[in-house]
């Protein structure tokens, strides 16, 4: 086991395949990673990108969405294929996160967030968020489902549901539904690939609402925990009826949403600290990977009797054809 240094890194995503690709930004450069196996597919150094503070693949395509940390308040489309930027829009205050489908990429601004066409990043859906709330979005990626763009409300602990599906013939988005989720800030939301269930938690933590988005209603509450806790990560598995979280506890909750919800598993990740922060996603819907911004990468197996086994651990950052980004 190498001995922990600090990693650089700069922010850590999953693709819309959740658990096919993950995007490590760098002060460094960039690195693009396939999970099964685990090995690093992209690489771009200091010299090429200079410090990377954002990344969202899309899909498994060569399209990759990056903002630099220079340049915070522009957006640039990279074809890994070629190594090269084709295409780029400025706005005008920092982009805070990016959310992808194949065909739009949300970007999460100070108090908005503008929906692009890709690849041409023209403007097709704006909404407005509360200034002070955390860069929180999320897009519906399955082709054909529902187009649902996820996103804090103005009144503390709401958020709002946009159906963007208009915006491929031009049209002008229709306002959006406000739900009441929690009394607490909103801190962490998922959607499912298909757009029909939304997973929130609030500054609270203790509990993961799941809502159905087209009635509104709430569907279950799963308790992750009784301690306050900050949530980094929700995920639904492909189908939806897995979800799984990630918390300043330095625990991964798994749990089944088939008919009553059944909690499947809480792997201890053995964090050395709790200001790591951590993404979950599902390999499959027996396995669950965990990334971590010291640089380390864990997958975990679960079953329907509540035994988990951890059945890989790597430093993700040693994973390639060297480690310069080791500090």
């Amino acid at each position: 086991m190498a001995r922990r240094r600090s990693s650089g890194i700069t922010s850590l995503g999953f693709n819309q395949d959740q658990a096919g690709c993950f995007t490590c930004c760098l002060t460094s450069g960039l690195r693009v990673y396939n999970i099964d196996p685990l090995v690093e597919k992209t690489h771009y150094s200091r010299e090429d990108l200079g410090e990377v503070a954002l990344c969202e693949m899309v899909f498994r395509s060569n399209w990759l969405l990056v903002v630099k940390a220079r340049r915070p308040c522009s957006l640039m489309l990279l074809d890994d294929q070629r190594r090269k930027f084709c295409s780029e829009v400025l706005f005008k205050s920092p982009i805070r996160a990016l959310c992808a489908r194949r065909d739009k990429v949300a970007v999460v601004l100070q108090s908005s967030i503008q929906v692009l066409c890709l690849p041409s990043l023209q403007r097709v859906a704006l909404l407005r968020t509360p200034t002070n709330s955390r860069p929180l979005c999320a897009l519906a990626t399955e082709p054909g489902a529902l187009q649902i763009l996820a996103a804090p409300a103005h009144r503390k602990g709401s958020l709002q549901l946009l159906d963007v599906s208009r915006a491929v013939k031009g049209a002008q988005s229709s306002s959006p539904a406000v739900v009441g989720c929690h009394q607490t800030e909103l801190v962490c939301l998922s959607l499912s690939a298909n757009g029909a269930k939304l997973a929130t938690a609030s500054a609270r933590g203790t509990i993961i609402r799941l809502w159905d988005t087209v009635s509104k209603q709430m569907l279950h509450e799963l308790r992750r925990g009784s301690d306050y806790a900050d949530v980094y990560c929700i995920n639904f598995n492909p189908s939806g009826s897995l979800v799984c979280c990630v918390s300043d506890k330095g625990t991964l909750h798994v749990w089944s949403t088939r008919g009553q919800p059944t909690h499947l598993a809480a792997a201890a990740l053995a964090l050395p600290s709790q200001d790591i922060r951590a993404m979950c996603a599902f390999a499959d819907d027996n396995n669950a990977v965990v990334i971590c911004d010291d640089g380390t990468f864990h997958k975990f197996t679960f079953a329907a009797d509540r035994n988990y086994h951890r059945n890989d651990f790597e430093y993700f950052l040693q994973v390639g054809d060297d480690d310069e980004f080791l500090q």
